[in-house]
Order: C-alpha cells, then sequence, then structure tokens
C-alpha cells in the first residue's frame, strides 16, 4: 500500500472532537475522516460503508480534555514571563478554561500563531503514536510551517 499523505488538520479535528454523538474513522485507502453523528439523515449510509469494509477503516478515539489542558499548559512554559503569560495563566485557572484561553490569545495575534503551531506540533506528536500503533504509513503535512 502506498504511503499516503494528508492535511494534519483533518486528523486533529477528530482527535480534538469529544462529542459524544460523533465517531470518527480514518480510511486506510484515502486517508481521509470518515465523521458518524448520530441522528443524522446518512448515519446509517456510513454505517454501510464500514460495514462492507472493517478492515479498511480505523476507529479515531478522541484524546481526553486533559490532553489538551496539558498542551496548553506547556505551551505556557514555552512563554517568557509577560503581560500575556500571567493572562492565559488565569485563563486556564478559571472556568471555562479552553475557552478563555482562545479568548486571550485573541489580544496578541502574534502569541496566537505561535500557539497554533505549538498545538499542531503537540498533535501531530499524538497522531503519529497512534499511526505507529496502528501500522499506518503516512506522512502529516502541518498546516503552519515550522518558523
Amino acid at each position: 500500500m502506498p504511503v499516503l499523505t494528508i492535511r494534519a488538520d483533518e486528523l486533529i479535528m477528530a482527535f480534538e472532537d469529544n462529542n459524544p454523538d460523533a465517531q470518527h474513522f480514518f480510511d486506510r485507502q484515502t486517508g481521509e475522516v470518515l465523521s458518524i453523528f448520530t441522528d443524522l439523515a446518512d448515519e446509517e449510509e456510513q454505517q454501510e460503508l464500514l460495514d462492507a469494509d472493517p478492515d479498511r477503516y480505523v476507529r479515531l478515539d478522541p484524546v481526553p480534555s486533559w490532553v489538551g489542558y496539558e498542551i496548553m499548559s506547556d505551551f505556557l512554559e514555552t512563554l517568557p514571563e509577560s503581560k500575556v503569560r500571567r493572562e492565559l495563566s488565569q485563563a486556564l485557572e478559571r472556568k471555562r478554561p479552553f475557552r478563555r484561553f482562545k479568548d486571550v490569545l485573541l489580544n496578541y495575534p502574534e502569541v496566537e500563531e505561535d500557539w497554533f503551531r505549538f498545538h499542531e506540533q503537540a498533535f501531530i506528536k499524538i497522531i503519529q503514536e497512534w499511526l505507529d500503533v496502528n501500522d499506518l504509513e503516512v506522512i502529516l503535512v502541518p498546516f503552519y510551517p515550522e518558523k
């Protein structure tokens, strides 16, 4: 089977989706993510795809939310002592830390871009481990190139 080259952001979205009404599967042949949402019109049709060729698809289990929180905390450690670091740290200590963290970043576009790059690289490592465990040869193309 040829090595697939796919955009990392598509897999990242699936790995971050903790919606209990969604299931995501990796297509070994195309590298695409098949998403099945309960109570949608095409759910039955998509389930038939899975049933027709079960070896073709590998289930993607979302990472727990604490992993995302840990990635945000790790990002803070890369920042110098500054106003933005203090604000992001405070955001993580309050209710709805994910939303608050992103809201703070909106005020600091240059830091926000660094965050997107850091976040993507952290998830590429997680996904690469998952690919290795599932014997999948895939080249992940980052959306945010390294500086």
